[in-house]
């Protein structure tokens, strides 16, 4: 049995799990700033693609290891725009405003 299908099922899930808070906590202690952290991250996480294809030699190491790379680096994308959503909902109400910042 192949487990690659597994595992890139396991990665998105806990992208999904671990991305949707990240971008309420970001926001709300940076605010619009928090979008060059996740694009740092989905960076990063395209050069670990990378590394990986050049470094490891087993074809089923590789081929699982630069598709959790590249789920891990695309939420990281999409969570830059999701930023811009949450200060949306913010702004209508749907989460606190963080009092120590002035920027709404």
């Amino acid at each position: 049995m192949n487990f690659a299908g597994v595992i890139v099922g396991i990665v998105t899930i806990i992208s999904i799990a671990i991305y949707h808070p990240l971008v309420i906590l970001f926001e709300y202690h940076f605010g619009l700033k928090a979008r060059w952290i996740f694009a740092l991250l989905g960076v990063l996480g395209i050069g670990g693609a990378i590394l990986v294809h050049y470094l490891v030699t087993d074809s089923f190491r590789r081929e699982t290891g630069e598709t959790a790379l590249m789920i891990f680096a695309f939420a990281s994308f999409w969570s830059v725009v999701e930023v811009g959503f949450q200060r949306k909902r913010v702004l209508k109400g749907r989460f606190p405003k963080n009092p120590k910042r002035n920027d709404y």
